[in-house]
């Protein structure tokens, strides 16, 4: 699980050893059961998400009831609601597993 974000994150800039170990230490592994929420409308949003296996929807709600999907995460990807995360916003999301998932929160 640590090589597979460590592969990820290589992508795009090299860690030394002490930087791995430093990032490394302020993830913390989350178990998401199939149907369970990770964020729901008016949640405060402090953590985005790294999909180590499993697979999520992201999606909001209109008026009517209808669901618009906006994002599907699967293994080797990262979800949160990014907009509430960066803005300090609360929640517009609902962010659910469709299957069984490991996520690594930061």
């Amino acid at each position: 699980m640590q090589n597979q974000i460590l592969q990820h994150i290589a992508q795009v800039i090299k860690l030394d050893p002490s930087e791995e170990t430093e990032f490394l230490s302020v993830l913390s592994e989350r178990k998401l059961l199939k149907k369970e929420f990770l964020l729901e409308p008016g949640q405060e949003v402090l953590s985005e998400f790294y999909v180590v296996s499993g697979c999520l929807e992201a999606y909001y709600q209109d008026e009517s009831g209808n669901r618009h999907i906006i994002q599907f995460a699967v293994e080797d990807w990262w979800i949160s609601d990014f907009e509430a995360f960066f803005s300090g916003r609360k929640a517009e999301l609902f962010v659910v597993a469709i299957e069984n998932s490991l996520l690594l929160e930061i």
